[in-house]
């Protein structure tokens, strides 16, 4: 499995970071304080799932949206590939979770012929999405990959306006 650098980078400051903690209760000891052993596997196990959500946060794409005075900026990030033709044939934001159609999509993009970003944005003026939309709702992400007729979700995130 191939890794991206920034994964690599994330991994190692994770690694560290884990390490880090595990010493951190053993070093209250020079403080005079005593540490049981509830405390620090307790610590360890917080520390592990924080860990965790570190090195895996840009393994799966996540959804975002985010708001001007007249605009709404929608966008899938952490794309398994660059966002092309070649590996998508298109992104869409709905307002509710089932997998798009012309009666739920807010935006959809189709990727370039080209493209290396890791990300798909797209924009739709603020008054329209209002009218299909409230504040607090949740907007979906979806991607189509090449070569497959299923949409996958890409996470959601609530518009605030």
């Amino acid at each position: 499995m191939k890794m991206k650098s920034g994964r690599k980078s994330i991994l190692c400051f994770s690694a560290a970071a884990l390490l880090l903690s595990v010493l951190a209760p053993l070093s209250a000891f020079a403080d005079g304080t005593t540490v049981t052993s509830d405390t620090y596997n307790q610590s360890l196990s917080q520390t592990l799932a924080l860990s965790n959500l570190v090195i895996f946060k840009e393994d799966t794409a996540y959804t975002d949206v985010s708001t001007t005075k007249s605009s709404v900026k929608f966008s899938i990030n952490g794309l398994d590939h660059p966002f092309n033709l070649s590996n998508y044939q298109r992104v869409a934001w709905t307002k509710n979770d089932n997998t798009p159609s012309v009666d739920n999509i807010l935006s959809a993009k189709v990727p370039r012929k080209t493209g290396t970003l890791y990300e798909a944005t797209s924009s739709e003026r603020l008054d329209l999405i209002r009218q299909k939309v409230k504040s607090g709702d949740k907007i979906y992400g979806w991607i189509l990959p090449v070569d497959s007729t299923e949409w996958s979700k890409a996470g959601y995130a609530e518009i605030k306006y």
